[in-house]
C-alpha cells in the first residue's frame, strides 16, 4: 500500500502529516519519533481507538464463529481465557447468542440460553442447594469481569456464543486498525483535528470535521446493527 491509500499505522501517519502540509519524509517509523513526529503517530494512534471505543457493537469489532467451550461438572463460571479466547480480549457479549448442545449428540440438541441478571443470578444459581445441583445448562450471566456464568452443571455440553473485540491500540508500523479498509481515512481526519486544535487553525479543523463525521455517517450505516420497528399500533 502506500499513503495515497493507508492501511497501516505508519501509512496511515505519513498521509496524516501529507494532508497538514508537513514533511512526509521525517515520518519514517514509530520508534525513535519525536516532537512533532511523535505527536502524529499519538494523535493517529488515539484516533483509531475512539473511533473502536464510539460504538460497542461496530460490526467489525464482531468475532463470529465466537467462542465454544465444553462444560465442566460442577463449574459454573468460565472467564474469557478459560473459555478459549486465548487473548481473553472481550469487549462484551452478545447475548443473544448462547446456545448449547449435548457435545455427544451434536448440533440436533441444540437449544437457545436465557440470560439472567448477575445480581438475580447470585441470588437463585449461587444460593443453597442450586450451587451444587448438576443439570443442563439453560441459563447464564455475565459477570462484572465478563466471565460467563452458568447454572451448575453436567459435563458434556459445549457452549457457543458470539462476542465484540476489545479494541486495539496501534503501536508498532505495521499494526493495522480493526476498522475495514475502506473508513480508515476516518483516522487521519479525526488526527487532523487534533493537529487543527494543537495548532490552532481553524480552516484545517473545520475541513477535517467535516470528513470525519461524513465518513463516519457512511460507516455507521454498515457497520452497525438494523434498528427494526415494532409494527404498526392497532
Amino acid at each position: 500500500m502506500s499513503i495515497l491509500n493507508p492501511q497501516t499505522f505508519l501509512e496511515l501517519t505519513q498521509r496524516l502529516a501529507q494532508e497538514c502540509q508537513l514533511p512526509v519524509d521525517g515520518v519514517d517509523g514509530v520508534s525513535g519519533a519525536s516532537g512533532q513526529e511523535f505527536d502524529l503517530f499519538a494523535w493517529v494512534s488515539q484516533a483509531s481507538l475512539e473511533i473502536d471505543e464510539m460504538h460497542e457493537d461496530w460490526a467489525y469489532l464482531l468475532v463470529h464463529p465466537g467462542v465454544s467451550f465444553t462444560t465442566i461438572a460442577g463449574q459454573q463460571l468460565y472467564t474469557p481465557t478459560g473459555a478459549g479466547i486465548s487473548a481473553g480480549d472481550v469487549s462484551s457479549w452478545r447475548k443473544n447468542t448462547f446456545r448449547n448442545y449435548h457435545t455427544a449428540t451434536g448440533y440436533s440438541s441444540e437449544q437457545h440460553m436465557t440470560h439472567m441478571e448477575y445480581d438475580d443470578w447470585l441470588q437463585s444459581e449461587k444460593f443453597g442447594t442450586l450451587r451444587t445441583a448438576q443439570v443442563r445448562p439453560m441459563v447464564f450471566t455475565i459477570t462484572p469481569e465478563k466471565s460467563i456464568g452458568l447454572q451448575c452443571p453436567l459435563a458434556g455440553y459445549t457452549i457457543i456464543a458470539d462476542y465484540y473485540r476489545e479494541p486495539v491500540v496501534l503501536e508498532a508500523d505495521a499494526d493495522e486498525p480493526l476498522i475495514p479498509p475502506r473508513y480508515r481515512m476516518a483516522i487521519v481526519y479525526k488526527a487532523m483535528m487534533e493537529y487543527g486544535a494543537e495548532e490552532q487553525d481553524a480552516m484545517l479543523y473545520n475541513r477535517a470535521e467535516k470528513l470525519f463525521y461524513n465518513m463516519i455517517t457512511r460507516m455507521e450505516r454498515t457497520q452497525l446493527p438494523t434498528i427494526t420497528g415494532s409494527g404498526a399500533l392497532a
